[in-house]
């Protein structure tokens, strides 16, 4: 697939970051587990980087979805840069680690940006994995939409 990409395009696997962090007491409440606010604004950071990084201008951001991940418009004049965050909580003792969070956000550039020039890469799939991960948040979208 990612042959058949427009000239344009750029790989999901290209466009990612990685953060980590030790929760530190302060960032937990009375059962010694993160606080739900503070993961959520470490992730919108990171999830803002990311977006900076891959638009190359400063973003705008629209909106926080934490179930759908929307599926991109073909819209010059606001494009949408759909970003997932995926939280691990890692125990360092026990050396495990399992996914507590998702978080996916919707940013897109200022206008000024566009009409100086810059122009937003499309996002592909590179492998069968991704693709169908892209199709599930579509057909979640189109069941929000028609309910």
């Amino acid at each position: 697939m990612p042959a058949l990409a427009y000239k344009d395009s750029i790989l999901i696997r290209d466009t990612c970051f990685e953060n980590s962090l030790i929760c530190q007491p302060q960032q937990r409440n009375i059962h010694g587990r993160i606080f739900g606010g503070f993961l959520m604004h470490r992730a919108f950071e990171l999830a803002f980087s990311s977006t900076y990084a891959f638009a190359g201008a400063a973003p705008r951001f629209v909106e926080v979805d934490h179930v759908d991940f929307l599926r991109p418009l073909d819209n010059p004049d606001e494009p949408l840069i759909n970003v997932e965050v995926v939280a691990h909580v890692i125990q360092l003792e026990l050396r495990s680690s399992e996914v507590s969070n998702k978080f996916y956000f919707t940013f897109t550039v200022h206008p000024e940006a566009l009409n100086d020039g810059l122009r937003i890469q499309k996002v592909v799939p590179s492998t069968e994995e991704e693709a169908w991960r892209v199709l599930e948040r579509m057909d979640a979208e189109n069941c929000q939409i028609s309910s």
